[in-house]
């Protein structure tokens, strides 16, 4: 079990407060009455960066210019930030590489979600937007000739991390993975995905591509994801993984003050996906945490409230509490019980129970079978399980 959330320290709120494109007159002011309780600005720089938000924190500290903020102080936030900014400019780079190397190139059907392409639509200034990788959708029968081109063209596979170019491996794999992760000759993480919900059946992906609309990305167009769908989408992902990173706060801020967001536009997509629980907490979840002591609101929704409760946990105790938080979920496609029925949690947890006996990409490796055959894996995959378990040594792979 997760410990149970403390009030936010000084620091914490202060991220949280800044998490967010523009700063109002009153948030202004109590960021920096914040600021003149923060100890250290070296665990603001350390906190911010590992929330992803540390060059947006720079630029609204900046902005403010507190009193208790130091030249030396402030010059280490900068130079931590735009190493940070670097960074988001590689990945950036490596999206529109892929799409004029490859995509286009194949003429593939695709679309880009969260990480740069959602900055360079809803950021003011994109590279503010810390993104550690690129998700890319791409239809199902089109991944093999985009895996097999990639990896023959410089790119490495991270998961599978024995993928080769190799078609009725791919196929295997495809079949076994929702995600197939590789890595650019830079070193930027690529997940390549032809389902974007794992299963739960709330987004087609030909539907999904069929609604794409164009954006333009330095000298590249690109894809991505309707405005209003997005917004959905995200707050689907993103209570999934209880909002344990600011970086995602900021992405709900940032479509929310574009001009193609509508509310109740994004409400009825919301509705269409069965989703409204979790877009209507999200809503308040937001709200509640444009005030200075977001614990402290009193009119929560109690979704909304455990919600809010989640996002502390995550953010004071980091990856181990989000684990624990993830070994209580109803289902693996979402965070709490009152996203989903009954029906669909036992049919979750059916699938899970299920879930060990599916063969993976390592036995097909073990003994790479043409399809007609494949069913035997489901035969031997018990047998290779107890060998794991046993320490018996099988031949290397």
């Amino acid at each position: 079990m997760p410990a149970e959330p403390q009030p936010p320290d000084a620091t914490l709120r202060l991220l949280i407060l800044l998490a967010r494109l523009e700063l109002s007159e009153a948030q202004r002011e109590a960021a920096l009455i914040l600021c003149n309780r923060i100890e250290t600005w070296h665990n603001v720089a350390s906190q911010a960066e590992r929330q992803l938000i540390l060059p947006l924190v720079y630029r609204h500290l900046h902005e403010l210019a507190p009193p208790t903020l130091s030249p030396a102080d402030a010059a280490l936030l900068r130079q931590r930030a735009l190493s940070l900014v670097q960074r988001n400019l590689l990945v950036a780079g490596e999206q529109q590489r892929l799409v004029a190397e490859i995509l286009d190139p194949l003429n593939i059907p695709y679309l880009f979600f969260k990480g740069p392409a959602l900055a360079a639509r809803y950021y003011y200034e994109p590279a503010m937007r810390s993104c550690r990788d690129i998700d890319l959708l791409v239809p199902r029968h089109r991944c093999i000739e985009l895996l097999e081109f990639a990896l023959q063209h410089g790119y490495r596979p991270l998961n599978p991390a024995t993928l080769t170019p190799e078609r009725q491996g791919l196929a295997f794999a495809l079949q076994a993975k929702a995600v197939v992760t590789l890595a650019s000759p830079s070193g930027v993480c690529i997940e390549v995905h032809h389902d974007i919900d794992r299963g739960a059946r709330i987004y087609r992906t030909d539907a999904l591509l069929d609604s794409r609309v164009a954006l333009r990305a330095g000298d590249t167009l690109l894809y991505a994801m309707p405005t209003n769908e997005l917004f959905v989408y995200i707050c689907l992902h993103h209570t999934r993984h209880y909002w344990s990173h600011l970086h995602w706060l900021v992405d709900l801020d940032a479509i929310q003050r574009h001009p193609d967001f509508d509310v109740t536009a994004a409400y009825a997509c919301a509705d269409r996906r069965g989703l409204t629980s979790t877009f209507d907490a999200c809503i308040e979840f937001y709200r509640a945490l444009a005030a200075p002591e977001p614990e402290h609101s009193t009119h929560l929704s109690p979704r909304s409230r455990e919600l809010l409760e989640a996002c502390f946990t995550t953010l004071q105790g980091g990856l181990e509490a989000e684990l624990a938080l993830r070994s209580q979920r109803p289902a693996r496609e979402f965070g709490f019980a009152w996203q989903t029925t009954p029906t669909y949690r036992w049919a979750s947890r059916i699938r899970e129970w299920v879930s060990p006996l599916r063969p993976g990409y390592i036995d097909y490796q073990f003994l790479p079978l043409p399809p007609r055959w494949q069913w035997f894996y489901y035969a031997i995959r018990p047998y290779r399980a107890l060998a794991k378990h046993s320490r018996i040594r099988w031949p290397a792979q």
